[in-house]
């Protein structure tokens, strides 16, 4: 046996011995608040922007509208064939992403305490594509955002899950001169469409 089939075999004996999550009542966090209006607030903070439609087909239209120039988009949503210049093909290869302009997806979950919207492997064809799009679009139905994180882990199966993530804003960094950076490592700019 080499030192590294040594070192993980000791890994995996030494674990902690299991602890249950602290009870939390949710009722104390309770304070009647207007769900949706908090939820676009902290997209908007966070330096995302928020808009409500009616149905898939105008966050299409909209999109096209805030984005005209784009040459590379792609979109899970229903009927959107006339959006997507790229096939879900393209897709499983990364390496031609680093041109992708726009990306929609559907979401089934959003936080108001912080604009924060889940993403699972069912709504992302590719891991990396939230991250290397240069405008991220996420479509979320107003019914489906929870007032704070306790409830949104509430909501998750982990039993069901092999990868989520929620994403609260474009990307931004403010290490370098203490100056704020959008886009810095990923998306210059999000977009949430509630329907």
């Amino acid at each position: 046996m080499d030192s590294r089939d040594t070192i993980l075999k000791k890994l995996k004996a030494n674990k902690p011995e299991f602890i249950a999550l602290p009870k939390i009542n949710l009722d104390i966090f309770d304070e009647n608040i207007d769900m949706v209006k908090e939820f676009i607030r902290k997209v908007e903070v966070a330096g995302g922007k928020v808009f409500e439609v009616t149905d898939n087909k105008e966050v299409l239209s909209k999109t096209q509208e805030a984005f005209p120039d784009t040459k590379v988009n792609f979109t899970n949503l229903d009927d959107s064939g006339f959006f997507n210049t790229i096939d879900y093909e393209t897709l499983k290869n990364p390496h031609k992403l680093n041109d992708l302009d726009v990306l929609v997806l559907e979401s089934t979950l959003g936080v108001a305490e912080n604009g924060a919207v889940w993403l699972t492997d069912n709504d992302i064809p590719v891991r990396v594509i939230p991250f290397i799009t240069k405008h991220l679009v996420l479509v979320l139905p107003k019914e489906n955002i929870v007032p704070y994180m306790h409830q949104a882990y509430n909501a998750l199966d982990p039993e069901v899950l092999d990868y989520g993530i929620f994403i609260s804003g474009p990307s931004k960094t403010a290490d370098i001169e203490q100056s704020l950076v959008i886009g810095a490592q990923g998306a210059m700019s999000m977009t949430v469409f509630l329907v």
